[in-house]
């Protein structure tokens, strides 16, 4: 169980660098949702009834600039309205989705360049 202490501080981190999805109207991180390929099952967000959010497609993606090293599983998010591209509990989302973000603060890059750079990003998609 995570310490009152950890999570404030993680929210204080979340409020400090958010990314720039509302600005951008971007959803890239989450359309589909990208984790590593041996992101542990218990960590994928619940709702209230306790049921998975994210819905797992059957698929590995790869990107294209770290095609030796990298496999990622892809989910589909049940609060992601595909027609707009927003988060349907955009105020409630989990606390996984809230540190979600293509920009590093400390970059030397700007906001704009970090996130035209990874929405730009390819992927060779492996139906599994």
């Amino acid at each position: 169980m995570e310490s009152i202490e950890k999570k404030k501080k993680d929210k204080k981190n979340i409020e400090d660098n958010p990314g720039p999805c509302l600005e951008k109207e971007c959803s890239f991180c989450c359309d589909p949702v990208k984790v590593g390929r041996f992101f542990p099952e218990e960590k994928i967000p619940v709702n209230e009834n306790g049921e998975k959010i994210w819905k797992e497609r059957v698929e590995i993606l790869i990107p294209e600039d770290e095609i030796d090293t990298t496999r990622l599983k892809s989910y589909d998010c049940v609060n992601l309205d595909k027609a707009t591209g927003k988060c349907l509990d955009y105020e409630k989302r989990p606390l996984i989705c809230r540190k979600a973000s293509c920009v590093n603060r400390d970059s030397k890059e700007s906001i704009d360049e970090q996130h035209k750079r990874m929405t730009k990003r390819k992927f060779i998609v492996i139906k599994t």
